[in-house]
């Protein structure tokens, strides 16, 4: 497999460029603790592991190459950014006295999906797993094996990079525990949920 390096390279890079994935995983780690950050974390990597199955099995090149399936999955995904920061902005102003909730106990659940739902309907998600892979297969070698190798990188590397990432915004999140910071951060991260979602909804292909 050539220049495997420079895939372990670039996909590093693209895990750290902050996104909705990292806006995700802030919020629900800052608001809800470590353990809602780290069901975040996997549901991103779950998205991740659907993209490359997709883009392995080929059909990553129809859905790129369709103009219709294209929109739908942009659209769906910034209609799922675009509510999860009207969810966000319009929600209660969080009592820590409360965490336990009965319904933060029913939300918790959803936190798996938000993660992965803000993957898999990321239509520059299947362009780049179709566009990037294939570059780094030497097609002479193992195909199947490399598929392998180049598919769980990706999750790998997201993977500890977020757990990390959880486990400092835990340790901040200690540090700004108040009322009032979170009610804040709350509304500041519904504006920028709603702002992605638009900006992918008017963008071009």
């Amino acid at each position: 497999m050539d220049h495997y390096y420079l895939f372990v390279i670039t996909t590093l890079m693209i895990a750290l460029t902050p996104g909705a994935d990292t806006v995700l995983v802030t919020k629900n780690t800052l608001i809800q603790g470590k353990g809602v950050g780290f069901k975040t974390v996997v549901g991103i990597c779950a998205g991740i592991a659907i993209h490359i199955l997709i883009a392995v099995l080929g059909l990553s090149a129809i859905i790129a190459n369709s103009v219709l399936l294209f929109k739908i999955i942009k659209y769906v995904g910034a209609g799922f950014l675009i509510l999860m920061g009207i969810v966000t902005l319009f929600s209660k102003r969080p009592n820590l006295a409360s965490d336990n909730t009965t319904t933060e106990k029913r939300l918790k659940g959803s936190y798996f999906l938000q993660g992965m739902f803000s993957n898999v309907f990321n239509p520059k998600a299947v362009v780049f797993f179709m566009s990037f892979l294939p570059q780094f297969i030497v097609p002479e070698e193992h195909t199947l094996l490399q598929m392998i190798i180049i598919g769980v990188t990706p999750v790998l590397i997201t993977l500890i990079w977020l757990f990390c990432y959880v486990n400092l915004i835990n340790h901040i999140r200690v540090w700004f525990n108040k009322p009032f910071f979170l009610y804040a951060f709350q509304r500041l991260t519904g504006f920028i949920l709603i702002t992605l979602g638009m900006k992918l909804a008017f963008e071009k292909r």
